[in-house]
């Protein structure tokens, strides 16, 4: 019997599926583009709430999800994300007071004030997940 999280439809996760799936430290992507299939505007506030758990073990992993909704959306001129829900999300990250969605709710106002500076590496590449805070210049 695997203990691998079981869902009904790999494709459309729910958000209770997700997050038995998220603390399975040994869970294994359930599918190629397990992020495309995560990153949706529907899941992003459980995304959010994950992201600020420091005991969920696939942590880092939804964060990256959280940088793929936010630069897709800025990306596509918010076709795949409203503009205004993309707003809300960046308080709602706030709110939480985690440093890693503060520092996404930042990160992601400063590409929506700048959308030339949008790399997509970095924002739906995973490279902005992989420094999930910046270093602090203050003492």
């Amino acid at each position: 019997m695997s203990a691998e999280p079981a869902f009904e439809d790999r494709a459309n996760p729910t958000a209770a599926e997700i997050r038995r799936w998220a603390f399975s430290a040994d869970a294994e992507h359930p599918m190629q583009d397990w992020d495309l299939m995560v990153a949706t505007p529907d899941l992003a506030p459980h995304l959010l709430i994950l992201v600020a758990d420091r005991k969920c073990p696939q942590r880092t992993f939804l964060l990256g999800c959280l940088y793929l909704l936010a630069g897709d959306a800025v990306r596509t001129q918010y076709r795949t994300l409203a503009k205004d829900r993309l707003a809300k999300l960046t308080r709602e990250a706030d709110e939480l007071g985690d440093s890693w969605t503060r520092t996404w709710a930042r990160r992601t106002r400063a590409l929506v004030e700048k959308p030339a500076t949008f790399d997509y590496d970095a924002w739906c590449g995973r490279g902005l997940a992989r420094v999930p805070i910046e270093k602090s210049t203050h003492c």
